[in-house]
């Protein structure tokens, strides 16, 4: 497995709240609602591929977007940095060439010049609906995740980033057909090995003032000690001496 080296890269995000933003390779895109893209028919937009170290590395790759439509024409991509094929694309999200709707991602490779490829579903996603299809992208594995829950891993043809000897991959998003269109709200990266923005803690609420306590009472003074009166000895003696005289039995 190999491991991070360096690392260039840098967040990236893009929520299109101006045109197209910074995927600045684009055609027949509808840029007409702010905050979104819509892509129907042949549109597409993608970050330039110029070399193979265009684009992002290892690291986390977020697009919310919403898929209409059953059949093949719509698509999440990394597509390789060089710009060359067969090569690496990794594919967040497409859909099945069989009616059903089904959702799926793709890794592809270089097979001695003919194009390989691993396709893993994402089981249970429904179309029509926005959904945030995320993949991690790490030296030895790439995990797939729609809204936040795994749904594939693959461990074998894992490329390497630019950083580590192999080349980045650009974000694009396409369309090549008239029954079905993509729309795109937000595109975003994190190196690997960053994390989001955590929100700062709410402050904790201050502890209630204590309560002031009642004074005790005064403790009331002790009584003076009574003086016992003397034993009468005498007295006990001829009680003691009565009764044995009596009954036979000492006492006092």
């Amino acid at each position: 497995m190999a491991t991070n080296a360096i690392e260039t890269d840098v967040p990236f995000n893009e929520s299109f709240d101006v045109r197209n933003g910074a995927l600045t390779d684009n055609w027949g895109s509808d840029y007409s609602v702010p905050g979104q893209v819509t892509l129907t028919g042949n549109a597409g937009m993608m970050e330039l591929a110029e070399s193979i170290s265009s684009g992002h590395g290892y690291g986390t790759y977020t697009v919310t977007a919403k898929f209409d439509g059953k059949w093949p024409g719509s698509a999440i991509i990394l597509w390789p940095g060089d710009n060359q094929w067969p090569g690496q694309e990794i594919n967040l999200a497409e859909i099945a060439p069989d009616g059903s709707g089904r959702q799926y991602g793709t890794l592809h490779w270089n097979n001695n010049g003919e194009d390989a490829i691993a396709v893993r579903y994402h089981e249970g996603v429904q179309g029509g609906v926005f959904h945030d299809y995320q993949l991690v992208w790490e030296p030895g594995q790439i995990t797939w995740k729609v809204d936040g829950k795994v749904t594939a891993i693959a461990t074998e043809h894992v490329p390497l980033d630019y950083d580590n000897g192999g080349m980045n991959n650009v974000i694009g998003v396409l369309n090549n057909s008239p029954n079905t269109t993509l729309t795109v709200t937000e595109v975003d990266y994190v190196p690997l090995g960053g994390t989001p923005p955590v929100a700062a803690p709410a402050p904790e609420a201050p502890l209630p003032a204590p309560t002031p306590e009642a004074p005790l009472p005064a403790a009331e003074p002790a009584p003076a000690p009574v003086a016992e009166a003397p034993v009468d000895w005498y007295a006990l003696a001829a009680r003691a001496t009565e009764n044995y005289e009596a009954t036979g039995y000492w006492f006092y």
